[in-house]
C-alpha cells in the first residue's frame, strides 16, 4: 500500500519509527511508542496504516446526503503530528482533513469523544496558519481527564477558522451534554460553511463505558446524529464519520444500530430544535462566550 498519504500529517521520521519498532517485535512481543503512553505489537504498524486508510477512503466517497462511517481501530484523535500516544498511532482524522482541505475546501471537524482531540487540534492549529480553506475543530470532552489538555483557555478564533473547546464535568448529563451541541454545532457550520463534516466518533462518553463514560444516556447518540444530518442538510456537506474511543460492547451495538438507522439511505435533515442553554451555570457561560464568537 502506498503510505504516502501519512506523511501529510506526520514526518517521515516518526512514521518509520512506528514501522522498525513493530517489524523487530516476535509474533508474540509488546512494546510502547516512544513518543507516548501507546502500546504496540507487530501487527501495530500495519492496522493503523489501514485505520488511516479507511479514514482517507470514508472522506473520498462521502458525499452530500450520502455519509460514510470508518469503523476502525486503533482510534487516532490523540497521535500529535510528530508521535503517537492514547491507544493511538496516526491521526486518522487529521489525515482525511488534510486531504479533505485540499481537494473540497472548508472543513468542519467535530469530536465527541469523552477524552480531548489533543492530536487532531495540534494538526488544526499548524494548519491555520497555512494557506487553504477554512478550517473549525469543535469538542466536548470531561476535563479534567486524559490527556489533560482541552481547557476552555485554549479557544482560538481566526479570519480562516477556530479550536472550540467545552470542558464537560464529570457529572454532565444528557441535556446538557446535548444542549451544547444543539447550540454550538449549528453556529459552528455557519461560520465554517463546510464541504465535509468530519466526525471523531469517539462512544466512550455513554454512561457505561468501562474506562470512561458521563452520565449521559443513549439517547443522545439519536439527539446527535439527528442534528449532525439537519446541519449537514443546511450546509449540503458531505459526513464523513471515523470511530474513536468507545469500550462498552454494549453501547458500540447500540449506536452502531442508531447510526445506521439516522443515516440509512438519503437523509433528509430537517430542522434542527436549538435546546435551551445548560443548566450547568460554568457549562452555560462557555457556551454562550463560544457561540458569540462563532455568530
Amino acid at each position: 500500500m502506498d503510505r504516502r498519504f501519512l506523511e501529510t500529517v506526520h514526518p517521515l521520521e516518526y512514521i518509520a519509527v512506528v514501522e522498525r519498532l513493530c517489524s523487530a517485535l516476535p509474533e508474540d512481543g509488546l512494546a510502547q511508542l516512544p513518543t507516548g503512553d501507546t502500546v504496540v505489537s507487530k501487527g501495530t504498524f500495519d492496522a493503523a496504516v489501514e485505520a488511516a486508510a479507511a479514514a482517507l477512503g470514508a472522506v473520498k466517497r462521502a458525499v452530500a446526503g450520502v455519509p460514510v462511517l470508518a469503523a476502525v481501530r486503533p482510534p487516532g484523535h490523540h497521535a500529535t503530528p510528530g508521535g503517537g500516544m492514547g491507544f493511538c498511532v496516526f491521526n486518522n482524522v487529521a489525515i482525511a482533513a488534510q486531504w479533505a482541505r485540499r481537494q473540497r475546501g472548508n472543513v468542519l471537524i467535530v469530536d465527541f469523544d469523552y477524552h480531548h482531540g489533543n492530536g487532531t487540534q495540534a494538526w488544526v492549529e499548524r494548519a491555520l496558519e497555512e494557506s487553504g480553506g477554512r478550517l473549525g475543530f469543535i469538542s466536548t470532552h470531561a476535563y479534567p481527564a486524559y490527556p489533560g489538555t482541552g481547557s476552555f483557555q485554549e479557544c482560538k478564533v481566526a479570519a480562516n477558522g477556530f479550536v472550540i473547546d467545552i470542558p464537560l464535568a464529570h457529572s454532565t448529563a444528557t441535556d446538557d451534554f446535548t444542549a451544547v451541541w444543539s447550540t454550538l454545532l449549528p453556529a459552528a457550520a455557519r461560520r465554517i460553511q463546510p464541504s465535509v463534516i468530519l466526525i471523531s466518533a469517539g462512544f466512550d462518553f455513554l454512561t457505561g463505558d468501562p474506562i470512561a463514560g458521563l452520565p449521559v444516556d443513549l439517547r443522545a447518540v439519536d439527539e446527535l446524529c439527528a442534528l449532525l444530518s439537519a446541519v449537514a442538510t443546511e450546509q449540503e456537506s458531505a459526513l464523513a464519520l471515523v470511530l474513536e474511543g468507545g469500550y462498552s460492547l454494549e453501547n458500540l451495538e447500540a449506536s452502531g444500530a442508531t447510526l445506521a438507522s439516522a443515516f440509512a439511505g438519503n437523509p433528509s435533515g430537517g430542522e434542527y430544535a436549538r435546546k435551551a442553554v445548560p443548566q450547568d451555570p460554568r457549562l452555560a457561560v462557555m457556551v454562550e462566550k463560544a457561540r458569540a464568537w462563532l455568530d
